[in-house]
């Protein structure tokens, strides 16, 4: 990735933020530069935003880059039809299953929070649903001939504890179930019953669907931001962005659940790379709250076993500990997790002594107690 490009990509993430310093080129770029900007847009998820760009007038291109850009927008928006109709199907069998279900992400976010919803293209599903209904529903995916791509450790260890589980639809697409945003300790601080005390209705293909609320909604694209890939995609950083300046929320909410949810550095550290990434000059209630916040130690601890490049799974794992309260249930966690049932050992570990030494040392190396 050239250092032009990698201005572009960050320019066209930005593009049509309102308070952004982040400027498009005035000339076309040159091909080694363009190369590697449509690439990373692609990956990115932004061909709508980079389409948008050009057909405003914003960014001069070449003949052909209008049309590679073009052919790269088509491409996605194709994917995105698909997947919506995965989506319906999937929100239908929930619901005809007296399952409540919030839509995710992509689709939820593109229809509500953007001005045009080709402008926010996605790569997969992803529905959440209550803890006491994520069995059924893991159920009815399978029944339908989902292939399930991760067992869990023991049978009720998932509804408890996970995030979720992921499928592969019978058409080839990826769904996430969620049952909550994310794994780790400030996936098991969130209350799930707040996520269903609101909803934002949106309409694919003549039937309504049911997304989080909007304050909800936002912290959602925080936790994506914040704890999702290293370094954050883009396109997740701009969520954070186009929902706080462009979605009407109640900032007083939002404050209330972080500090509820025991996730005030998550929700610092989003806002904080958006404005940054972005070049986000405006000043709102909640860029002086996050600048202004400092995390305490067990929080920098937390948030490190998200962000730092030699964090893992196992990590999130062990920091997890911290977050559950009743003594009964860490020790249903730590023994799921140390002795799980023997289909989920057998690809991971030796044996049971192995796994006990490793889940030990994890514990160790990350300064967690028992």
């Amino acid at each position: 990735m050239t250092a032009v490009a990698d201005a572009v990509a960050v320019a066209v993430a930005a593009y049509g933020l309102q308070g952004t310093l982040a400027n498009l080129p005035d000339v076309p770029l040159a091909p080694g530069d363009w190369a590697p900007l449509i690439e990373r847009v692609r990956r990115e998820r932004m061909p709508g935003l980079l389409v948008a760009a050009i057909a405003d007038g914003a960014f001069p291109v070449l003949p052909e880059q209008r049309e590679e850009a073009a052919e790269a927008h088509v491409a996605s928006m194709c994917k995105a039809v698909l997947l919506e109709r995965d989506l319906l199907g999937s929100f239908e069998l929930l619901a005809s299953a007296g399952i409540p279900c919030r839509v995710l992400k992509g689709s939820a976010v593109a229809h509500l929070d953007y001005p045009d919803p080709a402008l926010r293209s996605f790569g997969d599903l992803d529905l959440l649903v209550p803890s006491e209904h994520f069995d059924r529903a893991v159920e009815l995916f399978v029944g339908r001939g989902d292939h399930r791509q991760f067992h869990s450790p023991r049978p009720d260890f998932d509804r408890r504890f996970s995030k979720g589980t992921s499928f592969i639809t019978p058409s080839g697409r990826d769904l996430d179930l969620h049952r909550t945003f994310v794994s780790g300790p400030f996936g098991l601080t969130v209350e799930l019953p707040d996520l269903f005390e609101t909803a934002s209705p949106f309409v694919v293909g003549g039937e309504t669907l049911l997304a989080l609320g909007p304050e909800e909604r936002f912290l959602h694209a925080c936790f994506h931001a914040a704890l999702g890939d290293i370094p954050p995609r883009l396109v997740a950083v701009r969520d954070v962005a186009q929902i706080l300046l462009h979605t009407p929320l109640s900032q007083e909410r939002v404050l209330e659940q972080c500090r509820r949810w025991r996730a005030e550095p998550v929700v610092a550290r989003a806002v904080l790379l958006a404005w940054e990434t972005l070049r986000i000059a405006d000043v709102v209630a909640l860029s002086v709250w996050a600048a202004r916040y400092r995390p305490d130690p067990a929080e920098r601890r937390a948030i490190r076993v998200y962000t730092d490049e030699s964090a893992t799974y196992s990590a999130q794992a062990a920091t997890a500990l911290w977050a559950i309260p009743r003594l009964f249930d860490r020790a249903a966690y730590l023994r799921a997790l140390l002795f799980p049932d023997r289909h989920y050992l057998a690809p991971r570990d030796r044996g049971y002594v192995t796994r006990v030494r490793r889940g030990f040392s994890t514990l160790r190396q990350w300064g967690v107690r028992t």
